[in-house]
């Protein structure tokens, strides 16, 4: 998958998403992008809630 192609879905998810949990996910993303040396680690860890909370997020975004 391309960058561009990353973008579009992650906006298409971004669309879905509460207000209140957008916010979240800007500051994840300010904290993520001002300090590289915790990326890997914080990419790592977001990437296990995602996956584990799957369906609580759906649910949520809905």
């Amino acid at each position: 998958m391309t960058r561009i192609q990353i973008k579009n879905e992650i906006s298409k998810v971004l669309d879905q998403v509460p207000e209140n949990l957008l916010i979240d996910i800007l500051d994840f993303l300010k904290e993520v992008n001002s300090d590289n040396s915790v990326e890997t680690n914080l990419t790592s860890n977001f990437r296990k809630i995602l996956s584990e909370d799957n369906e609580l997020l759906q649910k949520l975004a809905q």
